[in-house]
C-alpha cells in the first residue's frame, strides 16, 4: 500500500506556567510550533493540523480520486451507522467538525495556505463523510515511527483540533459515545495484532518510510536493551503490538535498594508530576492541578481513604518507551481492576484561551476520567502503594496479567517486585504512584518531578522513589 508522511504530521503546576499556543500576535506558528521534545504523544493544534492531517487527507483524496480507497471495515461502517442515526451524537460529531473549521480560519494566514485543501478551503475536515473516512485508514495502517512528537499517535493528531472543541469535549465524555468508540479502536487493535501490521519492521526494506528499525529509530533508543532479532522478519515479532509491548533483555533493569524499606518504579516513565497532602475528594477538573482521590479509585471509598493526605507522583510513557508493568515492591496486592473510562476526552476548561498542548495539560485530570489499571500493595514497613496505569487517547488498552487480578473480597496475592503485573497496548500513556500521610520520603527526582519534564531519558524502570519512614520495624 501506498504510504503518507505521518511523520510531518507540562503541567498546569502553580510553580510553572503552561504550555500555550500563545495569544493574538504571539500565537504559534508552523516555524515556532515544534514538539515539546521527540515521543511526547501530543503536539499542538497548529502543528497537528499542518504537519499531520494536511498530508493524510491528500493522500485519501488521491486514492479516492484513484478508486483505490481502503474500503471500510465493517465496525466502522457500524459506527457510523450508529452515528448517523442518533440524532444527538450526529450533531455532536457535526458540530466538532464545524468547530474546528472555525478554529483553523483564527490561525496565522501561513498557517492557513499550509491547511488549504486541493480546492483550496482553509479546513480541518471537509465534511462528515471525510471524517470517517480518515479514521478507517488510520484502523487499517500500523502507526510509523517519526521523530517528532507525534511518534506512534495517529489518531491523536487527527483529533487534535477537534477533542478540544466544546463539542469535541461534550462527546468525548459521553459513556454511550465512548461505548460505541471503542469498537473503532478495538478494530484497530485486532489489525494490529495481525501479521499485516509488520510493514514497518520490514527487514527487506528498513529504511522504509515510517519504519521503527531504521537508523532513526535505533538512534531514537527505540531498540536500547530491548530483545528482538534483527535477522528474523518482523524482527522476530509476529505483529506490530508485540513490537509495542516488546520486553528488555534480562538483567537490563535491575531493581535497586533495599526491598525491606524501599520502593521502586515499576514503570519506564519521564517524571511529570508531584504533589503532597492529597484531598479525598475535590474540583479536579478546573485549571489548576487537583487530584482528587475519590475519582482516582473510581468512587472507591474504602481504597482511597487509607491514602488522604498522602503524595502522588505522576510520571509519562511515549510511544518509545517501554510499556510493561512490573511490580514496585514485595509485598502483596490486596486489590486490582481494569476501570473503563474515556478515551479522547481533554479537561473541560481546556478549550479556554487560545488553546493549550491539550493532551500533557490534561494528564493529571485523565487520572479521574480515562481508561485504567489500579492496584493497591501493601508493603511491610511502607504501607500501602496504589499504582495507576492510565491509557491514554488510542492507547485504550490495559491489561492486568489474570494471575494479580484481585477482586473485592479476594484474598491477597503475594507479589515480588519486579514481576511483570501488565502492560499496555498502543501508543503513549501515564501512570502514578500513591502513597500514604507520614509512611515513606519521596527521592528528590520524584520532588522535582516539574524539572524532569524534559529529560531527554527516561527514569529507568526499578529505581528507587521512596524509602519508609520508620525503618527500624521491618522485620530483620
Amino acid at each position: 500500500m501506498a504510504q503518507f508522511d505521518r511523520s510531518t504530521a507540562s503541567s498546569n503546576h502553580p510553580s510553572t506556567p503552561p504550555r500555550t499556543e500563545g495569544t493574538r500576535s504571539s500565537r504559534l506558528t508552523l516555524d515556532n510550533a515544534g514538539p515539546v521534545q521527540m515521543g511526547f504523544w501530543v503536539p499542538n493544534r497548529v502543528w497537528a493540523t499542518a504537519k499531520f492531517l494536511v498530508p493524510l487527507r491528500d493522500f485519501i483524496a488521491a486514492k479516492k480520486k484513484a478508486g483505490t480507497l481502503t474500503p471500510m471495515r465493517p465496525q466502522l461502517i457500524e459506527f457510523k451507522r450508529w452515528v448517523t442515526t442518533n440524532s444527538v451524537y450526529r450533531m455532536w460529531v457535526t458540530s466538532m467538525i464545524d468547530q474546528s473549521n472555525a478554529y483553523v480560519l483564527t490561525l496565522d494566514p501561513e498557517t492557513q495556505e499550509h491547511i488549504k485543501d486541493q480546492d483550496g478551503d482553509t479546513l480541518w475536515i471537509k465534511d462528515y463523510d471525510s471524517f470517517f473516512e480518515i479514521l478507517n485508514e488510520i484502523v487499517t495502517t500500523s502507526s510509523s515511527f517519526n521523530a517528532t512528537a507525534q511518534v506512534g499517535t495517529p489518531m491523536n493528531a487527527f483529533l487534535a483540533i477537534s477533542m478540544a472543541t466544546e463539542a469535541g469535549v461534550a462527546v468525548f465524555h459521553d459513556e454511550t459515545f465512548n461505548q460505541q468508540f471503542k469498537k473503532v479502536l478495538d478494530t484497530w487493535n485486532t489489525f494490529l495484532k495481525s501479521p499485516e501490521s509488520l510493514d514497518k519492521l520490514d527487514i527487506n526494506d528498513p529504511e522504509k518510510e515510517g519504519s521503527w528499525i531504521s537508523e532513526a529509530a535505533w538512534a531514537a533508543g527505540v531498540w536500547d536493551q530491548m530483545e528482538c532479532d534483527p535477522k528474523q522478519p518482523g524482527y522476530g515479532f509476529d505483529s506490530w503490538n508485540a513490537f509495542f509491548i516488546r520486553k528488555f533483555v534480562p538483567g537490563a533493569r535491575p531493581f535497586q535498594g533495599d526491598p525491606l524499606t524501599q520502593i521502586d518504579i515499576g514503570c519506564e516513565t519521564t517524571p511529570w508530576q508531584y504533589e503532597n497532602n492529597i484531598a479525598f475528594e475535590t474540583d479536579f477538573w478546573i485549571k489548576d492541578v487537583n487530584y482528587s482521590l475519590l475519582d482516582l479509585f473510581a468512587g472507591q471509598s474504602q481504597w482511597a481513604k487509607p491514602f488522604e493526605g498522602g503524595q502522588i507522583y505522576q510520571g509519562f510513557l511515549s510511544a518509545t518507551h517501554y510499556h510493561r508493568w512490573n511490580a514496585p515492591l514485595d509485598g502483596t496486592i490486596l486489590r486490582s481492576w481494569v476501570q473503563p473510562g474515556t478515551y479522547f476526552a481533554q479537561r473541560p476548561a481546556q478549550g479556554e484561551g487560545e488553546g493549550t498542548w491539550e493532551g500533557t495539560e490534561s494528564q493529571p485530570y485523565l487520572g479521574h476520567v480515562a481508561a485504567r489499571a489500579i492496584f493497591i500493595f501493601e508493603h511491610a514497613t511502607c504501607g500501602y502503594v496504589a499504582l495507576i496505569c492510565i491509557g491514554m487517547v488510542e492507547v485504550s488498552t490495559c491489561i492486568i496479567e489474570p494471575q494479580f487480578i484481585v477482586n473485592e473480597g479476594s484474598a491477597p496475592v503475594t507479589i515480588t517486585r519486579g514481576t511483570e503485573i501488565g502492560h499496555f497496548e498502543f501508543g503513549g500513556s501515564t501512570h502514578m504512584m500513591v502513597f500514604q500521610k507520614d509512611r515513606v520520603r519521596l527521592e528528590q527526582w520524584a520532588i522535582d518531578a516539574v524539572a524532569h519534564q524534559n529529560d531527554p531519558q527516561p527514569t529507568a524502570m526499578g529505581t528507587v522513589i521512596a524509602t519508609a519512614l520508620d525503618t527500624q520495624n521491618h522485620g530483620r
